[in-house]
């Protein structure tokens, strides 16, 4: 992805078209969307940029160096994901579902401090295999994708996918779906503890796809019971520091993480045949 981004940014003066709103930049590759459609994007991302920082009530954080953000509309990137202060957006996902630019939002505006490990992409592969090891992956992503779950119906901005099939309102009963399936069977230990499944990246059908929804049902769970300020909490400090998941949750939740996640179990496998 590294050096798909190189190329996005070396060549925006001429093969993207640049909007500028109160709230970001936004670059778009040339030809993916006409002028009109162009324009209705732009707008759909600046309400959900506005949405999301009233939502965590948090505002992009100039100390990373820039005023605004830089968006990137574009299949040259991989998939979509956030660098510190710029977010690459895969076009072909995002055009028809881009509620997804808030969950890449929210990512974006958890971030505080550049140089915490979680937040490198410069690690060497030893590196990250040693932080990812001690890493809670699913709260982040779980926590992006319930608060993209909560605003874009309200915003009604498309968000179809790409794991998801509903909302906040369906995820439990699509997290008991994916636990039926040997797939999520497969990834069900790395949610509510530590680590990533193997080929979380590369396959996104079989992969992501569950562990992404199994996330976010355990973060609606911890919300319901811990409240969106301490959740909020959790994520900002775990991903900004550098103790391993286990103490941050006992830290801020008071409760062990092991309890969290047969708590959820429990309440998701209830009359489950």
């Amino acid at each position: 992805m590294l050096r798909g981004e190189q190329e996005v940014i070396r060549g925006v003066a001429t093969d993207c078209d640049r909007f500028e709103t109160d709230h970001l930049i936004l670059y778009i590759d040339k030809g993916l969307l006409s002028r009109d459609a162009e324009q209705r994007f732009v707008s759909e991302m600046d309400r959900g940029f506005a949405a999301t920082k009233g939502y965590l009530r948090r505002s992009f954080d100039r100390r990373l160096g820039v005023p605004k953000p830089s968006y990137y509309l574009t299949d040259r990137a991989g998939i979509s994901h956030v660098d510190h202060t710029q977010v690459f957006l895969r076009a072909q996902r995002v055009i028809p579902s881009p509620g997804i630019a808030i969950h890449e939002t929210a990512h974006l505006l958890m971030m505080s401090d550049r140089t915490a490990p979680r937040n490198r992409s410069d690690l060497s592969p030893e590196e990250e295999q040693r932080w990812t090891a001690m890493t809670g992956v699913w709260l982040p992503e779980g926590f992006a994708s319930y608060v993209a779950s909560e605003l874009a119906p309200k915003l009604r901005i498309r968000l179809d996918g790409p794991f998801l099939k509903g909302d906040n309102s369906t995820v439990d009963a699509e997290a008991k779906q994916w636990l039926k399936d040997p797939r999520g069977r497969a990834v069900a230990s790395f949610v509510g503890s530590r680590g990533a499944p193997e080929n979380l990246i590369a396959d996104r059908q079989n992969v992501a796809a569950p562990f992404y929804v199994l996330a976010q049902s355990l973060v609606k769970h911890m919300v319901a019971r811990a409240g969106l300020a301490t959740v909020e909490r959790l994520y900002v400090e775990h991903t900004n520091g550098r103790a391993s998941i286990e103490e941050d949750v006992r830290r801020i939740t008071r409760t062990d993480l092991a309890k969290w996640r047969k708590d959820w179990i429990t309440s998701l496998t209830a009359g489950l045949q």
